[in-house]
């Protein structure tokens, strides 16, 4: 009999073990971590215009702890304490934190003067409470906005609306507030709609940024070249296919074990004067220029280009932009969100508001207490059953175990890539615990008998027959939930998502470490 303390060193344990401690750094519960965490800064404030050059760090996700040496533990107490000493003619030292990994915070101070002309206050800078965890949760559990827009235009295509979808999201994402999301809508008589979805967002400010054209300019040598607030200093046309007359456009092809895309831009004249200016005494490095062409949008930089030794000092209107991407899909991405950025200062085609929805979080809170207690139910029940059907503590324990960390890995996995968990989200995990406990009794009846003598010797050849019966079910199970995953529908889509996570989870990393404990105990 194997030793019960020696499976701790096996692989598949080990794996488990490291797999629930990346997802508790992924979820990061907030342990008493206080302070206002910005959320919004204008890039027309003398803060939002110290943060974009570089002057301090203090940005969208910093958590300010203090104003004056008053504390502010909330975003209550933050704006309490700024209207107090955030007065005209005053300088105010406000102390902040940054996150540089989980639990791991920098302290840094900014003194920062304020004017009439330079005001600091709520229509500049917004915060909110240190979230309680990195979990982003839908409209539909914690309220917001919701906005449908709709081309104010008979004559639109697919790829119009494509980008508007691309460029709203890179506009914005650049405000930082978490779990924004930015969909295209289909009417089955052809009607195009673009959702926007913005959770903890009042309607009032969701219209406000919906509506904000995005501030575009870019930089070299910190000489501003390109700036799409003034149209005789801006990008007059950005080629999305390959029969613009400016440059074209090549999808993405292989290159250098990569893939390689490039795309033309056309800009204003003065635009191209002002760049052949800045660019003239800049030093060549391996057939580039020393420094990059920096692009900013709402006074933050979201993308570098170099530029190509044969543009120093010339004066060129039509300028053709490279880019790379190690997959297709990489490259493809990459270029959709350049562009977006370059063509941020205004849509493809003019577009209206449909309709603007405030989604209270009464419901959602109520639904996630009854989420605890359908959970907890469904874990007592659970239980209940297993040690009838096996008279074993041990056993009942173990797969209760098993499954309660198979939901926490996926949840760590939805935090990791910043899925948005909204109700059919958590339903999906709800029924995934189903499908959890079912593997785990075909492991442990096919450890507890064999179909042959030889086979009832061997727990090794038990387990592999248990594993190709959830391996199969697991197939059959993805087949028909991948098409719900790329359903238009998102009510299918994160249904869909957390369900064939879950079974991956299970079938890679809880299944395996399931087996060998099970197979220890009844050995």
């Amino acid at each position: 009999m194997e030793n019960p303390k020696s499976v701790l060193k096996d692989w598949r344990i080990l794996v488990l073990i490291a797999t629930l401690i990346i997802a508790f750094l992924a979820i990061e519960p907030n342990f008493g971590i206080g302070g206002a965490e910005i959320i919004y800064l204008s890039p027309y404030s003398l803060l939002g215009n110290l943060s974009a050059n570089g002057a301090t760090t203090l940005g969208v996700g910093s958590v300010i702890t203090s104003i004056n040496g008053l504390s502010t533990q909330n975003a209550q107490q933050f704006y309490s304490v700024l209207n107090r000493t955030a007065l005209p003619n005053s300088t105010i030292t406000i102390s902040y934190s940054n996150q540089i990994f989980p639990y791991i915070f920098v302290p840094q101070q900014v003194k920062v003067p304020v004017s009439g002309a330079a005001p600091i206050n709520s229509t500049y800078i917004q915060v909110q409470d240190v979230p309680s965890s990195n979990l982003n949760y839908g409209l539909d559990i914690i309220g917001g906005t919701q906005i449908l827009l709709a081309p104010n235009s008979t004559h639109y295509n697919s790829t119009d609306i494509s980008q508007i979808q691309t460029i709203l999201n890179a506009r914005l994402n650049t405000y930082g507030i978490s779990g924004i999301s930015v969909n295209s809508i289909q009417t089955v008589s052809g009607s195009s709609f673009v959702q926007v979805s913005m959770p903890s967002v009042s309607e009032a400010e969701a219209f406000s940024l919906v509506n904000n054209q995005g501030s575009f300019y870019a930089q070299i040598n910190n000489v501003t070249v390109i700036n799409n607030s003034n149209p005789n200093e801006g990008i007059l046309n950005v080629c999305l296919t390959s029969s613009c007359p400016y440059g074209g456009l090549q999808p993405p092809t292989q290159s250098n074990g990569g893939y390689q895309f490039d795309f033309g831009i056309q800009i204003s004249k003065l635009a191209a004067e002002t760049f052949a200016n800045a660019t003239k005494t800049i030093p060549i490095v391996n057939g580039y220029l020393k420094h990059p062409i920096l692009l900013f949008l709402n006074n933050k930089q979201v993308s570098s280009l170099q530029v190509n030794s044969n543009l120093k000092g010339q004066v060129q209107q039509v300028i053709q932009i490279q880019g790379y991407g190690a997959t297709y899909q990489q490259a493809y991405n990459n270029m959709k969100t350049l562009q977006a950025i370059l063509e941020s200062g205004s849509l493809p085609i003019a577009v209206k508001i449909v309709s603007i929805n405030s989604v209270s979080p009464v419901e959602g809170t109520q639904f996630i207490g009854q989420i605890y207690i359908l959970l907890l139910s469904a874990f007592v029940v659970t239980s209940i059953v297993i040690f009838l059907r096996y008279r074993n503590y041990k056993i009942s324990a173990m797969i209760l175990m098993t499954s309660a960390a198979e939901i926490f890995v996926v949840i760590g996995l939805a935090a990791l890539i910043h899925w948005t968990l909204d109700i059919p989200s958590i339903a999906g995990i709800i029924a995934s615990v189903g499908i959890s406990v079912d593997d785990q009794i075909i492991i442990t009846d096919e450890i507890r008998r064999g179909s042959t003598i030889a086979e009832g010797a061997s727990v090794k050849k038990r387990i592999q027959r248990a594993f190709f019966i959830i391996t199969v079910s697991f197939l059959s199970f993805a087949a028909i939930m991948f098409p719900l995953f790329f359903s238009t529908a998102s009510l299918f889509t994160g249904f869909a998502l957390t369900t064939i996570l879950a079974s991956l989870v299970g079938l890679l990393i809880t299944r395996p470490a399931y087996a060998k404990m099970v197979g220890v105990a009844l050995s």
